[in-house]
């Protein structure tokens, strides 16, 4: 089954900083909270080009490095790539992952990440969040409407198997502080 969404008209450069700024609004609940944009970083194998390298502290000093990945593609992003970004988290001795996409996950993408700690969220179009009654109409906002130029999903499968989607925009980053707190 595939989980996908319209694809979002955005630059390579335009996601990275806006994934990049959503978590820069993240840190005033972790302590010594730093995001890097194209960091180089070192592993077993090699280094690898991460498009955002977030750093925070927890419990006294001990470092949490978390590799965000953000996948500008036209379909969902399959599960080789939650496995890829996956090894590159073993590799380095990272702690988290997040992927951000375009285009939505797959159910086995989505599953796999569930089972590894990998978040997942889709980026969207601020536009795609605003809802009428006139049901499977696609209806341009009203100017007076104050809506986020990009939104994301925050996608989670739940115990039951069911999924469910949690709103990112702006002015709401709620699911990214509390994946981002400590176990």
């Amino acid at each position: 089954m595939i989980l996908g969404f319209q694809p979002v008209d955005i630059t390579p450069i335009e996601f990275e900083q806006q994934v990049k700024a959503w978590l820069d609004r993240v840190p005033h609940s972790l302590r010594d909270f730093s995001s890097t944009h194209r960091e180089l970083i070192s592993g077993d194998s090699g280094e690898y080009e991460i498009d955002i390298v977030a750093r925070f502290e927890v419990f006294g000093g001990a470092e949490i490095v978390v590799l965000i990945e953000c996948k500008r593609y036209k379909n969902p992003v399959k599960r080789d790539v939650v496995m890829f970004l996956e090894a590159k988290l073993r590799d380095t001795g990272a702690h988290k992952g997040i992927i951000f996409s375009t285009a939505g996950f797959q159910r086995g993408a989505l599953e796999y990440a569930a089972n590894r700690g990998i978040a997942t969220v889709t980026v969207q179009d601020g536009k795609t969040n605003y809802h009428t009654r006139a049901y499977g109409q696609q209806v341009e906002p009203p100017p007076w409407v104050k809506l986020s130029r990009f939104i994301g999903w925050f996608t989670t499968i739940a115990e039951n198997g069911n999924i469910t989607n949690s709103l990112i925009n702006d002015d709401r980053i709620e699911p990214l502080e509390e994946w981002f707190q400590p176990e």
